[in-house]
């Protein structure tokens, strides 16, 4: 009898925990909704954040406020909405370093799957190889046999203390460079600029302006195919280094146990906002193509490439930094 009576109050707080959803969901949202862009203002996340929030907010009649909380590489404001309440009322954007920083950090604030609920994807871009004014191979190939013959005499940018795609192209082309980190990629662009250092990984988000004015040089892209941007330069496969099929993404997320048909709300706004013709346009002006919305979309994604990075590190011997 007393089993009996306790699955029947399982059942029935189960019940009323779904009944109590279903309510929040239609009431959602009363209130601003805060959106944590974890790096400075400024930057390419930021500029994604806030067309987003913009765009959120009109869809769902209330206002998305974004708040920049910038520090440890992005760690602080996304565990900052790691520990926040769970009513979809602070959501953070993250993008593909949400899911390779661990394998770099050993005392790591929050799990980059277990703690968050996804929400959805917005975008995904490759990433390009670019070179400064200074330096003299002119396509990839050229770079490749550059540092080939001269090993350690070619100098990477990284923006960050570890980047899988730089790590990646190490192990897949085999040369040996002089990898320079810097704290974000506006330091690494300016050195870039200057012929402080001769190349780098990046994404046109962060690097369009300059090669649209001719300062930079686009030598190669990873994924498949070539960019339709910028035709001439080589996929990483053409310029003779197999397994770069590495991509640039941003989503959205909020704490571990949103309830559901709050996320179901979020997605489907965010479906709303990404089929809007202007936000097409804005993201595609820094060669970012809009993904498939949805959590679902977004929990594979980030699954996916948190296993990824992860055989990476143990292929690698990659140690993470206290």
């Amino acid at each position: 009898m007393n089993r009996i009576v306790r699955c029947l109050a399982i059942a029935l707080a189960s019940a009323s925990s779904l009944a109590m959803s279903a309510v929040q969901a239609q009431d959602y949202p009363n209130k601003p909704i805060k959106l944590v862009v974890p790096f400075p203002a400024g930057g390419s996340s930021d500029g994604t954040g806030r067309l987003i929030a913009d765009k959120l907010g009109q869809v769902l009649k209330q206002s998305v406020v974004v708040e920049n909380k910038g520090g440890a590489g992005g760690l602080i404001g996304t565990d900052s909405v790691a520990k926040a309440p769970a009513d979809g009322y602070t959501l953070v954007l993250v993008d593909v370093f949400h899911t390779s920083t661990p394998i770099y950090t050993k005392k790591m604030p929050y799990d980059a799957v277990k703690d968050f609920t996804p929400v959805s994807l917005i975008a995904r871009s490759p990433a390009f190889l670019v070179a400064g004014p200074s330096f003299e191979p002119k396509t990839a190939r050229d770079a490749l046999a550059f540092a080939k013959a001269q090993p350690n005499k070619m100098t990477m940018a990284i923006a960050g203390t570890g980047s899988v795609v730089v790590d990646l192209f190490k192990a897949r082309s085999g040369v040996q460079f002089v990898s320079v980190p810097y704290k974000g990629s506006s330091p690494a662009l300016v050195d870039l600029l200057s012929g402080q250092v001769n190349v780098m990984i990046t994404t046109m988000a962060s690097a369009g302006a300059h090669v649209k004015t001719g300062k930079l040089r686009v030598l190669a892209v990873t994924g498949s195919k070539r960019h339709s941007d910028y035709p001439d330069a080589l996929t990483f496969t053409e310029a003779g280094v197999a397994g770069m099929d590495y991509e640039q993404w941003f989503g959205v997320m909020g704490p571990a146990n949103v309830p559901k048909p709050v996320v179901d709300k979020l997605s489907a706004a965010m479906a709303t906002v990404l089929a809007m013709p202007d936000v097409r346009e804005k993201l595609g002006n820094i060669a970012l193509e809009v993904a498939t919305a949805g959590a679902d979309e977004m929990r594979r994604k980030v699954e996916g490439d948190s296993a990824r990075w992860q055989r990476l590190a143990k292929e690698l011997d990659i140690k993470p930094l206290d």
